[in-house]
C-alpha cells in the first residue's frame, strides 16, 4: 500500500504542475491572438506562432490524461492489498480519476478544432481513443473487483 501511495503523491503533483502547465499554454495562445495581423507576413508569422501554440495547448491535457490513466492503473492494486472496509473509497477513486481522464480528454477534443494541421488531428484523435478506451475497460475491471 505504501508503494501506491508514494505513486499517487508523484501523480498529485504532476497533475497539480500540469494546472500551471495549461494556465501558461492557454496564455500562450491568448498572446498568439494578440499578435499584429496587418501585412500578410505579421498574418503568416501570426499562423504559425498559433499553431504551434495551440499544438503545446493540446499536449498539456493529453499529459494529464495519461496521468488520470496512471491514477488507475493504482487504482487496479488497492482491491487485493487494502483494506477491505475501503473498498467504496476505491470505487470513488477510481470513478473520479476517469471523470477526471475524460475531462482532460475533452479539451484535446476542443483544442483539436483549432489545429489546421490535419495529419496531427488524425494521430491525436487516435490516441485519445485509445487512452478512454483502455480506461473505461481498466475502471470496469476495478470496479467489478470492488
Amino acid at each position: 500500500v505504501k508503494a501506491v501511495l508514494q505513486g499517487a503523491l508523484k501523480l498529485r503533483e504532476e497533475l497539480m504542475n500540469a494546472v500551471d502547465e495549461d494556465i501558461q499554454a492557454y496564455n500562450a495562445v491568448v498572446a498568439c491572438y494578440r499578435l499584429p495581423k496587418g501585412t500578410s507576413e505579421e498574418k503568416s508569422a501570426r499562423k504559425e506562432q498559433l499553431q504551434a501554440a495551440l499544438k503545446r495547448a493540446n499536449e498539456v491535457p493529453y499529459r494529464a490524461a495519461k496521468a488520470c490513466f496512471r491514477v488507475l492503473t493504482l487504482d487496479r492494486r488497492l482491491p487485493q492489498i487494502g483494506n477491505p472496509n475501503a473498498v467504496s473509497d476505491i470505487a470513488v477513486s477510481v470513478n473520479l480519476a476517469e471523470a477526471a481522464l475524460q475531462s482532460a480528454l475533452y479539451n484535446v477534443d476542443i483544442n483539436c478544432k483549432y489545429i489546421a494541421d490535419k495529419e496531427y488531428i488524425s494521430e491525436y484523435r487516435r490516441k485519445r481513443w485509445e487512452l478512454a478506451k483502455r480506461a473505461e475497460r481498466l475502471k470496469e475491471e476495478i470496479v467489478s473487483t470492488v
